[in-house]
């Protein structure tokens, strides 16, 4: 786990690169695939998951949702996590069914790493790191 400065400025980002194991449709070998999650100040709600593949395939997921997925079952149309009560896992569904992607990887290391983004970002803060440029640049148009 890191926390990466940005040069010239004050932001800060933080990456978090680990191994998660795929479980693809009955009769197929589970897989091991690298991923990294990034954390960005100037896009406070969302967190980045490159899973690196034959072609690295990205998904956005939300902070809040990762960590209440930390805890209990949170489901939403096309991701879905929960913690496994036996061995400490945390369990990912991307994708709707059947094209889905069942993931498990280690739930105390991402909620650690969660931590580093909350302090980076405090709940309840993230309206005041949002760049609203873009939007207001297509309001006045």
């Amino acid at each position: 786990m890191e926390t990466t400065p940005r040069s010239g400025t004050a932001h800060r980002d933080a990456h978090w690169s680990t191994l998660a194991c795929h479980y693809p449709s009955q009769g197929q070998v589970r897989l091991t695939i690298p991923v990294t999650f990034s954390y960005r100040r100037s896009d406070p709600l969302c967190v980045q998951a490159v899973f690196h593949c034959q072609q690295d395939v990205t998904w956005v997921l939300g902070r809040d949702m990762l960590a209440s997925a930390t805890c209990a079952l949170t489901d939403g149309s096309d991701i879905a996590g929960w913690p496994d009560p036996v061995d400490g896992r945390l369990w990912l569904r991307l994708g709707a069914h059947p094209d889905q992607a069942l993931l498990s990887l280690d739930r105390e290391q991402l909620a650690a790493w969660l931590r580093i983004t909350y302090a980076l970002v405090p709940p309840g803060t993230e309206e005041d790191h949002l760049d609203w440029t873009p939007i207001l640049q297509l309001l006045t148009c």
